[in-house]
C-alpha cells in the first residue's frame, strides 16, 4: 500500500468516525430536548427543576379546568389534597381568583413549587403534610383532588376528604378505575365517569382513571 493510499484511507476512516460521533451527539441532544420539554411541562412555569414525589402524575390542564367547572359556582373555601405542582390550583384561580384555598402535599419539592405558584396569593395556604394525617377540623365547600393511585391510596384519600366536605359542598376527584375503587367509591358518588386509559398519557401513564363527584 502506497503512503498516499494509506493516508486517504486513514482520512476516510477519520471522517466516518467523526460522522458517527456527530450522529450520536445529535441523538443524545434530541433525547435531552424531549426530556427538558417534558420537565418544563411538569413544572408548568418554564423552569426545569427536579421534583421528587410518590406516584406524582399531574392532572392534565384541560381536565383540571373541567374539574373546577364541576364544583360550586361560589365556594367560600376550597381544599386541594395532594396538590402536587399546582395544576388544579391554577385552574381554580382562573375561576375563583380570591376564594380561600388550602393546598396539602407531603413532598418538600412539591411544596416548594406550590410556594412559587402561589407567590403573592394571600388567600392560599400550603400545608406540607401527609393528607391522611390532617385532622378534619375544618369543612370545605369545594374539594378538588387527584390523589396517588398506587396501593389503593386514592380510596383512603377520597374517603378522608369526604369527612371534610361541608353540607351542600362538592367533592370532585380522580381515582383509579379498579374493582376496589368501584366497590368503595361508586356507591357514594353522585357521578361516576370512566375516562379511559389515555386520560393521563400526556403525564407519563396509561392508568385508567375515573372522574367522580360526591356531594355533602
Amino acid at each position: 500500500m502506497t503512503p498516499r493510499r494509506s493516508f486517504i484511507e486513514s482520512k476516510q476512516r477519520g471522517a466516518e468516525r467523526l460522522h458517527n460521533a456527530r450522529a450520536e451527539v445529535a441523538a443524545v441532544e434530541s433525547v435531552m430536548r424531549k426530556e427538558a420539554e417534558y420537565i418544563r411541562g411538569v413544572v408548568g412555569d418554564g423552569r426545569a427543576r427536579a421534583v421528587v414525589a410518590f406516584n406524582l402524575f399531574q392532572t392534565p390542564p384541560d381536565l383540571a379546568r373541567r374539574m373546577v367547572s364541576m364544583g360550586p359556582s361560589r365556594p367560600r373555601s376550597i381544599l386541594e389534597p395532594s396538590a402536587g405542582l399546582g395544576r388544579i390550583y391554577r385552574a381554580v384561580r382562573e375561576v375563583h381568583p380570591s376564594a380561600p384555598v388550602t393546598l396539602v402535599d407531603s413532598s418538600a419539592d412539591c411544596c416548594g413549587e406550590l410556594y412559587r405558584a402561589t407567590e403573592g396569593d394571600a388567600d392560599a395556604m400550603i400545608l406540607q403534610r401527609d393528607f391522611l394525617e390532617v385532622e378534619p377540623v375544618e369543612l370545605y365547600d369545594f374539594i378538588a383532588m387527584n390523589p396517588p393511585f398506587k396501593q389503593g391510596r386514592d380510596i383512603k384519600h377520597i374517603e378522608h376528604a369526604r369527612a371534610m366536605l361541608a353540607p351542600g359542598g362538592v367533592l370532585v376527584a380522580l381515582c383509579y378505575d379498579g374493582v376496589r375503587q368501584r366497590a368503595r367509591l361508586e356507591p357514594v358518588a353522585q357521578s361516576w365517569e370512566p375516562l379511559g386509559p389515555g386520560a393521563f398519557k400526556s403525564e407519563g401513564t396509561n392508568a385508567a382513571a375515573v372522574l367522580l363527584t360526591i356531594e355533602g
